[in-house]
């Protein structure tokens, strides 16, 4: 592939030090697949790190892709979206919305930081039945400046919260009864 770099773009600048840095890559011969693959934006402008942001256009199709590593200037991003937790586990870097999916085990699930998640965060009880008291905990941060577990425990309960280039949460809406401690 050949690099063109006047298709990426910086779009945001680091006014705040823990802010992640924002591109804009244009694409329209490439498919998202080879796009998101490891290794893709190697030696690329503005010298990427883990947490930056590349909003990439592709024909008429947007994606959002997370830098989720750079080890030895080879650069690895993930495709934002949705993760679905039926065990207990980690949320990905950069994932905006976490499904906790079983109907009679507690899904624990843990977020790092954060300042891996920035913008619009959900969290769902997607079982189909059940009050299994799913959990997501944050290990840096909070939903609300004091609280750092929520717990759902019915079928369609749901939390959107809105964390700021700080990692600071602000709660937007509370389905359901979901419970915070």
């Amino acid at each position: 592939m050949a690099f063109d770099q006047t298709y990426f773009l910086p779009v945001s600048a680091m006014a705040n030090s823990n802010a992640p840095r924002q591109y804009i890559y244009k694409e329209d011969t490439d498919a998202i697949a080879t796009i998101k693959a490891s290794g893709y934006f190697d030696n690329t402008y503005g010298n990427l790190a883990a947490g930056d942001i590349i909003h990439v256009v592709n024909g008429s199709e947007y994606y959002k892709l997370v830098v989720s590593a750079v080890t030895s200037g080879v650069v690895t991003t993930q495709l934002q979206t949705s993760q679905e937790l039926t065990v207990t586990g980690t949320v990905t870097a950069g994932v905006q919305s976490v499904e906790l999916n079983h109907a009679t085990v507690a899904v624990a699930a843990t977020i790092a930081d954060t300042l891996n998640h920035p913008g619009l965060f959900v969290v769902k009880d997607t079982s189909a039945s059940g009050t299994a008291a799913h959990t997501l905990t944050l290990t840096s941060g909070t939903f609300d400046g004091t609280n750092s577990v929520a717990t759902l425990n019915a079928p369609n309960e749901c939390l959107v919260v809105w964390f700021d280039s700080a990692g600071n949460g602000t709660i937007v809406e509370n389905v359901g009864t979901v419970v915070l401690s």
